[in-house]
């Protein structure tokens, strides 16, 4: 985010679309979608472009969105990036709408978490090249389970491994443990070795906008 004369907010977005939510506890409701440029990580298995962002001040965002859908999810890229992004958030509550957080899960802040309608961080594996987070951000998610889901990719047997180590380190009994398969790897992966690996508290779900081929 940049400012001009110290007095007009802008964010750099890449695009705002309206879709379904493809992933995660949210799954099927349709949402207006804000895709932040810029990213502090580069997944080897990335299928999203958020380069090349345009500057948009908070009333342009607003008049590209669908007001007749409830939810806005923030996503990039890394939303949190963006400076002043609870300005943002509170102009989207003062407009009624509720906000989706959709983050990687290596960035703390806590007033926009706490201001955030509900939190999405995407724990990296190790096939991502960035297996890193925020410790505080997973306890947060904890301490937070009815507006917070803790997701993470797998793409392979170590990332499996990987996941169960987290599982296994914080709290076991949190119900909102997602895992969703990569998806040029889906047909790679054994479902019945899965379920051997995770508690009943781990949910696997893919993505669902890709099998209908949507956004």
């Amino acid at each position: 985010m940049r400012t001009q004369s110290n007095t007009k907010i802008v964010f750099e977005v890449k695009e705002i679309f309206q879709s379904i939510q493809g992933e995660g506890l949210m799954l099927g409701i349709p949402m207006n979608f804000i895709r932040f440029a810029r990213c502090n990580l580069k997944c080897k298995w990335c299928d999203t472009d958020f380069s090349d962002g345009k500057f948009l001040t908070p009333n342009e965002i607003l008049s590209r969105l669908n007001k007749k859908l409830k939810w806005v999810s923030l996503t990039g890229g890394e939303p949190m990036l963006q400076e002043n992004l609870i300005y943002l958030i509170e102009k989207l509550h003062e407009e009624k709408f509720s906000v989706l957080l959709e983050t990687n899960g290596s960035i703390f802040n806590k007033k926009i978490l706490d201001d955030s309608d509900f939190i999405s961080a995407d724990i990296k594996p190790p096939s991502s090249g960035n297996p890193v987070f925020d410790d505080r951000v997973v306890r947060y998610c904890i301490k937070n389970p009815e507006r917070s889901q803790l997701k993470m990719v797998i793409k392979d047997g170590n990332d499996l491994k990987f996941f169960k180590q987290i599982y296994n380190k914080y709290d076991g009994n949190y119900e909102n443990w997602i895992l969703q398969p990569e998806w040029n790897s889906i047909s790679k992966l054994c479902g019945e070795g899965i379920l051997m690996e995770i508690d009943e508290n781990v949910r696997i779900i893919p993505q669902i906008h890709k099998i209908l081929n949507l956004r």
